[in-house]
């Protein structure tokens, strides 16, 4: 088999791949748009097409709500997806993700200032509240990832350094959210309980476009830079040799990654694993080349996110689970799964 023809055939094979993904996710929306507080209605799928004049109710639960969560399913899944396979590119460890780093943790502590420390600001309009809430978790969160690499600095941005930066900090923010759970009143504590389980619920119109703003111009820049990714896989001195300037680079990477990151999670609360698998499972599939990677990364992530959001409103009904809680409980079996299947991810 010629040099030309294997390079045709995983070309077709990313093809293939990516169709596949956009047909699951295209089923996926449909299937949240005729997903309610009753489970899954099939009988809507009338409505949905045609919209009918007629049914001004269906229109607004379609629009306002049932449209808003899916995408902001598919926006936050790829955000984290995308985040997550920077994160492995640049410090070449399979475990490096939002999650792991401390960026979610981060947001919890921001949210659970907003919602116990200074509660006069959250209380009254909701609208204002929940934004209020989502700034706060997105300093927080951001903070975290400044303190990072200004850590990390201090001995020439080692990856090793950078996670277990990263970790340490994603602990203590987890501890400063305990112990304001601890000494504020039971109803602050729920709150910010609930906060972080993470829930799609919250989407509106103002955070959807926040989400597309962050998405495009951070997809745009690491796809231009996805030549630098797969340098880094050789190691910084070859990565060197090719004109990357790696410790610039993986500090700008980090930044923007870290972004995408924090302002799904500052929004919609934290959702782990979902940085984490994504990239992995779509490492298994097509390989490592990041010019590929990336944007599946995005897609594969926005289809975990969606289904695992469609599967918390109809599995336990009438009961809706947030999905956080979902998304870890299938994301950790998954990832003990990728563990004992490491030797076939490396080939």
């Amino acid at each position: 088999m010629t040099l030309s023809s294997v390079y045709k055939r995983r070309k077709k094979k990313r093809v293939v791949v990516l169709l596949i993904l956009l047909i699951i996710l295209l089923i996926l929306l449909y299937l949240s748009l005729i997903s309610g507080s009753s489970g899954i209605v099939w009988k809507d799928s009338t409505k949905l097409f045609s919209l009918s004049e007629q049914d001004k109710t269906f229109q607004i639960i379609v629009n306002s709500i049932r449209l808003p969560r899916a995408l902001a399913g598919i926006m936050v899944g790829a955000l984290l997806g995308l985040s997550g396979a920077v994160m492995q590119g640049i410090l070449q460890n399979p475990l490096a993700s939002p999650f792991t780093l401390g960026i979610s943790q981060g947001a919890g502590f921001g949210a659970a200032i907003a919602i116990i420390v200074l509660p006069e600001y959250t209380i009254g309009s909701s609208c204002f509240g929940e934004f209020y809430i989502a700034i706060s978790a997105f300093t927080s969160s951001m903070l975290c990832t400044f303190c990072i690499l200004w850590m990390s600095s201090k001995v020439g941005m080692n990856p090793t350094s950078i996670i277990l930066a990263g970790v340490g900090l994603g602990s203590l923010f987890h501890s400063g959210t305990m112990f304001l759970q601890y000494f504020t009143d039971e109803m602050n504590a729920a709150a910010t309980l609930f906060w972080t389980f993470g829930d799609l619920s919250r989407a509106r119109e103002f955070s959807l476009y926040i989400l597309l703003m962050v998405f495009i111009p951070a997809s745009i820049f690491f796809l231009v830079s996805h030549w630098k990714f797969d340098a880094l896989c050789f190691g910084d001195e070859s990565a060197f040799n090719k004109g990357v300037n790696v410790n610039k680079f993986r500090m700008v990477a980090l930044i923007v990654a870290s972004l995408c990151a924090a302002v799904g999670v500052a929004f919609f609360g934290i959702i782990g694993f979902i940085g984490l698998i994504a990239p992995h499972m779509v490492r298994m599939i097509i390989g490592t080349s990041h010019s590929i990677l990336l944007p599946l990364s995005a897609i594969f992530g926005g289809v975990l996110l969606l289904g695992a959001d469609l599967l918390a409103r109809t599995f336990l009904y009438p009961i809706v689970l947030p999905v956080g809680i979902l998304t870890s409980f299938i994301g950790a079996p998954l990832l003990l799964y990728l563990l004992v299947t490491l030797k076939r991810i490396k080939e």
